[in-house]
């Protein structure tokens, strides 16, 4: 019951960092969109332009919200509870554990550049199929 109650704590928390820090608002900035774009939204066209500052946050929060879910992990194992971490969270370790936000940004933009076609296809979309299924499969076979 506690772990439940644990996951649904980290999912909330998860999806209000990824709604709240793409919406921040900061000083304008040439490139940036006038109003902010939902994360539902968040496809290669939203994503090319966008400040790359602002993708650099988004990562973060990202990041931010992988790291609660572990630590919440973390603290349910310290009570004697088994509880894994999502798929995502664990694959986002495997493909991006020694990665920088600014390389992982470059990565995104590349694939984008170089599929002009698939810009319609989500951020999260790229960044599973592409980029963290590959890496897994590639980690399983070692």
């Amino acid at each position: 019951m506690m772990v439940k109650s644990l996951k649904r704590t980290g999912l909330a928390l998860a999806l209000a960092l990824m709604f709240v820090l793409p919406g921040c608002h900061r000083a304008p900035v040439a490139s940036a969109p006038a109003e902010p774009v939902p994360v539902a939204s968040l496809d290669g066209f939203a994503w090319e332009t966008s400040a790359p500052q602002s993708k650099l946050d988004f990562l973060l929060g990202v990041e931010c919200a992988l790291a609660m879910e572990s630590a919440l992990a973390q603290a349910a194992r310290e009570k004697g509870e088994t509880v894994q971490l999502s798929l995502f969270a664990n694959g986002w370790q495997i493909a991006f554990h020694d990665t920088t936000r600014p390389e992982l940004v470059r990565r995104i933009d590349e694939f984008y550049y170089r599929n002009p076609d698939q810009k319609n296809r989500h951020v999260f979309d790229v960044i599973w199929t592409e980029m963290v299924v590959p890496a897994a499969a590639e980690g399983s076979r070692r």
